[in-house]
């Protein structure tokens, strides 16, 4: 990002982001609960269209990009971020690589007794109608850099006040603006909290990290 309007981001914001991953080695594996707001944006999206930036300014929030794939996204206390850094093969081809990593996370939240997650459309982790989970990839040099975030009991206004409406959707979404898209795992009636979304993710990234 140039616009200097906006603030620089915290290491805890660039980390968060996995701004210096991109070229990391594997096995590896950073699971943090966001402490701070910032909104997140992949290379491929033109932030102007993706992202409300004067109320960024405004509120002082950082912009970050990642070096994944897919569109905005806020992080902001009760969001859970991971990423993955695993071996890859070149040529590979992105479905099968959602549908393990993405599946790996839903068992994870199995584990902690939140049932029927699903995929839905390319990359998003929902119960029933409801998105609770999105992710997005980097497949290059060898590598899988896998990126997700977990809305665990996060204040979902945020996201009307910094996102536009996104310019690529999938079908299941409909034209549904971001309040009536997204939901919560509490707001779902799951008592999890971060830290044990945190931890039973990490585990299970890490040991589909370690056997890749």
């Amino acid at each position: 990002m140039s616009d200097r309007s906006l603030p620089p981001p915290s290491a805890h914001a660039r980390s968060l982001a996995g701004v210096d991953l991109e070229r990391a080695p594997w096995p590896l594996v950073r699971v943090e609960a966001a402490r701070e707001v910032v909104v997140v944006i992949s290379r491929s999206r033109v932030p102007e269209r993706e992202i409300v930036l004067e109320r960024c300014t405004a509120d002082a929030v950082p912009v970050v990009v990642r070096p994944s794939g897919g569109g905005a996204v806020v992080l902001s206390p009760g969001v859970v971020a991971a990423s993955a850094v695993l071996a890859g093969e070149p040529g590979r081809f992105p479905e099968p690589v959602f549908r393990c990593l993405c599946g790996a996370v839903a068992e994870a939240l199995g584990r902690l007794g939140v049932a029927g997650v699903a995929m839905r459309g390319i990359s998003d982790l929902c119960l029933g109608e409801r998105k609770i989970a999105g992710s997005s990839l980097r497949l290059a040099g060898g590598r899988v850099l896998f990126q997700i975030s977990i809305l665990v009991d996060s204040d979902l206004a945020l996201l009307e006040r910094y996102l536009r409406h996104p310019s690529r959707e999938p079908a299941y979404r409909a034209g549904r603006r971001h309040l009536d898209f997204v939901t919560t795992l509490r707001a779902a009636g799951h008592g999890v909290v971060v830290e044990e979304v945190a931890a039973a993710v990490g585990d299970r990234l890490r040991r589909e990290a370690e056997r890749s």
